[in-house]
Formats: structure tokens, C-alpha cells, sequence
């Protein structure tokens, strides 16, 4: 893969971010059916992309992809243990039932951008180190 291309599919990251960011603004001033939906609608983006992990994860044939294959796994059994938790929990409601269930939420949410940022970095690491690689190929066949 060339430099432009990583940079290009890392460059994804912060449009993915922004256009996020941009959402969870604009769902501030929304009803509770509004939010619903909306919570159903990025679940199911959230979902389809796990899938597409899946899929290459499951193509992926060296030692590194299969450690990656690993937490991915693990991360999709964590995400799908959460939502079913939430879910279940969202089915009983009283008043202090929402408000704890409200704070698992938001604290299942910072763990997800925790992670995310930390995979941010992971991603940038891995980037340079096979700019890295690649520029050393290059270099010793000259």
C-alpha cells in the first residue's frame, strides 16, 4: 500500500469523526422518539461496520491480522453484551431505572470514545511503521 493511500484511509478517521460530532449535536435538540430512531438508525451503521471488520478480519491470514482478528472479536462480543444489557434494562422503566440505565449508557459511551481514540493512535503507529517498512524497501534496493 502506497504512503498516499494510508494517509488517504486515515484521513477517513477525522471525517468519520466530524460528521459524528456533528450528529450528536444536532440530536441535542431532539424529541425522545427522535432519539430513537436515531439510536436505531446509528446502531445499525455501527453494527454494519462491525460486520465489514468481521469480514476482513476473517480474510486476514498473517500472525498481526490474527491478533487484530482477536480484538476485534472481543471488541463485537463487548459491544453486543452492552446493547443486549441496555436493551434489556430499557425495557423496564421507572424513573430511577432511566437514570441509572442513562448513566451506563454514558459511561459505555466514553469507553467507546476512549477506545476509539486510543485505536486513533494505534492506527497512526501502524501507518508510519509500514511508511516505514516501505520507504526501507525502497531504499535498500538502491
Amino acid at each position: 500500500m502506497q504512503h498516499t493511500d494510508l494517509s488517504e484511509k486515515f484521513e477517513k478517521i477525522s471525517d468519520r469523526a466530524k460528521a459524528a460530532t456533528d450528529e450528536l449535536k444536532a440530536a441535542g435538540d431532539t424529541t425522545r422518539d427522535q432519539l430513537e430512531t436515531e439510536v436505531a438508525g446509528a446502531r445499525d451503521k455501527a453494527t454494519a461496520a462491525a460486520d465489514q471488520l468481521k469480514t476482513k478480519a476473517d480474510d486476514a491470514r498473517d500472525g498481526a491480522s490474527s491478533q487484530w482478528q482477536a480484538i476485534r472479536n472481543s471488541w463485537h462480543s463487548h459491544v453486543a453484551k452492552s446493547r443486549k444489557r441496555v436493551k434489556k434494562t430499557a425495557d423496564t422503566f421507572d424513573a430511577r431505572q432511566a437514570a441509572l440505565d442513562a448513566n451506563l449508557a454514558e459511561d459505555y459511551a466514553y469507553d467507546a470514545i476512549d477506545f476509539a481514540l486510543n485505536a486513533i493512535d494505534e492506527a497512526e503507529s501502524a501507518a508510519l511503521t509500514a511508511m516505514y517498512a516501505r520507504a526501507s524497501t525502497v531504499a535498500q534496493r538502491v
